[in-house]
């Protein structure tokens, strides 16, 4: 089942001249107004501009949500969609112990090797001493 907590989708928005811009969300292709969509634009070293523009939402499976822009720089809007799946599916068919699991021996396992690796090194090393007379 989908976990009803409130999340947050944020669209990034990034090199894009002029500063003027109009960013859009929707649910289930249906607008959703806002009293904030964005942040004012910021600009960067090289003279463009990005901006953040955030949506909370609480996910319900099937949901589509979508983050539009309008820019004068475009020829048409460009969106960017996301749809809400279960969180079996987004788990892949191994679920989190596995690949918590997993994630651990490899880490061990890395832990090991530059260990291994380390005290060859050294050993090769202390064999060869050169030194300025």
């Amino acid at each position: 089942m989908i976990n009803a907590e409130e999340n947050t989708l944020i669209c990034f928005v990034y090199d894009f001249f002029p500063p003027v811009i109009n960013i859009r969300w929707s649910k289930n292709d249906e607008e959703v107004m806002m009293e904030a969509p964005f942040i004012k634009t910021v600009s960067n070293s090289e003279g463009v501009f990005h901006v953040f523009s955030y949506l909370n939402f609480v996910p319900q499976e099937g949901d589509t949500y979508s983050c539009t822009v309008e820019h004068e720089a475009l020829d048409e809007p460009k969106t960017r969609i996301l749809v809400v799946e279960t969180n079996e599916k987004s788990r892949g068919p191994a679920g989190p112990a596995v690949c918590c699991g997993l994630g651990l021996i490899l880490g061990l396992l890395g832990v090991a090797a530059g260990t291994f690796f380390f005290v060859k090194g050294k050993q090769c090393h202390d064999a060869v001493n050169i030194a300025w007379i």
